[in-house]
């Protein structure tokens, strides 16, 4: 069956992806950046291209809010580079950046979308297939000066992040475990890889991951709906955003409400 999907996503491209790439995916973001530029409020409207939990908004919203103009991400762990967080930035918004996974086949699926869609400027984009750990997480990155870093390991990502020194992006999103909730929880790290992500959760408690973004100088200001992924921006770039606190961001969850922000004057 993976492999069925592997190959229909390969060859038959354009069917699979037309909704997100053409068409009313264009005319969406346009109408979504429109009203987001006519309003100071962070908006509660939603937008899902790429992502499902509302991710494509949130981003959206905050990139607008904290100024960011150099349009540039690091994606660890982004699977084929269509399901990613970073993709609706780059088909949509001019973006360029890297992708990092240590899935060789979906990451080569990935790249083969991308020089089909972008020809010649495909080389905004980097692909590395690279199974990333404390001991080699900086010298894939670089020094990269990047507006965007997405961690999304399923298991590793507090520890990755904890790990990054070489880069101090604005605006970071990592993955957690939310159903440890408010409670301190750091999972021991694994050096097993998942060809392809279980239904079984992983990850640091969004408690924890909240206190080690403080202890590196971020705050949190936005989770999905299912607060397994949170968002987090520099404290020199926040601007008009505030913080929010972890029982906010479980709160909204549970209730079904996409935490963004509360009401910005």
């Amino acid at each position: 069956m993976q492999l069925l999907k592997h190959l229909i996503k390969k060859y038959f491209w354009k069917i699979v992806f037309k909704n997100k790439i053409y068409g009313a995916a264009v005319a969406q973001n346009k109408a979504f950046v429109s009203q987001l530029n006519e309003s100071p409020s962070f908006s509660k409207n939603k937008l899902n291209i790429f992502t499902v939990d509302d991710e494509d908004g949130i981003l959206l919203n905050i990139i607008t809010k904290t100024r960011t103009t150099k349009k540039t991400f690091i994606d660890i762990g982004s699977n084929d580079c269509i399901n990613s967080n970073c993709a609706n930035l780059a088909f949509h918004h001019g973006w360029q950046g890297v992708f990092i996974d240590g899935n060789k086949s979906v990451l080569e699926r990935g790249k083969y979308i991308y020089k089909k869609y972008f020809g010649e400027a495909v080389n905004r984009f980097s692909f590395f297939q690279a199974i990333v750990t404390v001991k080699n997480v900086n010298d894939l990155l670089q020094k990269n000066d990047v507006d965007l870093l997405s961690i999304d390991l399923d298991g590793n990502d507090y520890f990755i992040w904890d790990a990054i020194h070489s880069i101090r992006p604005k605006i970071v999103l990592v993955e957690v475990q939310a159903e440890k909730g408010n409670a301190d929880f750091i999972p021991e790290q694994t050096t097993e890889f998942e060809l392809y992500e279980s239904d079984t959760p992983k990850g640091a408690s969004p408690s924890s991951m909240v206190k080690l973004a403080n202890k590196k100088g971020y705050e949190l200001v936005a989770t999905n709906k299912g607060c397994y992924n949170l968002f987090f921006v520099r404290k020199d770039c926040l601007y008009e955003l505030k913080p929010i606190s972890v029982e906010e961001a479980i709160l909204y969850a549970s209730e079904g409400i996409t935490p963004h922000q509360p009401a910005l004057e």
